[in-house]
């Protein structure tokens, strides 16, 4: 979702102060949490929640991209989104359809159907679009 100063030192301290135990839970962190974390001032605080709340908006390639499902790098990702209107479109059709709608390999359509079978992939996708991240593709043609 590429989120500058998401280090690993910032979502260490995240993950150890049970602030965040995956990426959807990111999107519900406050300033005023951040800046009570050790080593993190009011600046590096804002500017972690600005890059945060910018990356809501991104195109929805970097969203799939950004869920790590295997095989999927960024050019498969943008491959998926100008074959398809919305991530959930991605997710809904099958391995055949992937395949002739965007151009990626069987591997990679595979991977995608074996990643959202899991009800854990399922439900963190769920909750990313709950807080309101960017599903639509801009990179498929109008009009198809």
């Amino acid at each position: 979702m590429d989120v500058p100063g998401a280090d690993a030192r910032l979502i260490t301290l995240l993950v150890e102060r049970g602030l965040a135990r995956d990426v959807a839970e990111l999107y519900r962190i406050k300033v005023k949490e951040l800046v009570a974390l050790p080593g993190v001032d009011a600046d590096t605080a804002q500017i972690f929640f600005d890059a945060l709340t910018a990356s809501m908006k991104r195109n929805a390639w970097r969203l799939l991209f950004g869920l790590s499902i295997p095989l999927v790098g960024a050019a498969e990702a943008q491959a998926l989104m100008r074959g398809f209107p919305t991530v959930d479109a991605v997710f809904a059709a099958g391995a055949p359809r992937l395949i002739k709608d965007a151009g990626v390999s069987e591997a990679v359509a595979q991977s995608i159907v074996r990643w959202h079978s899991d009800s854990v992939n399922r439900k963190l996708v769920r909750r990313l679009e709950k807080f309101g991240l960017n599903f639509k593709s801009e990179l498929f043609p109008a009009g198809r």
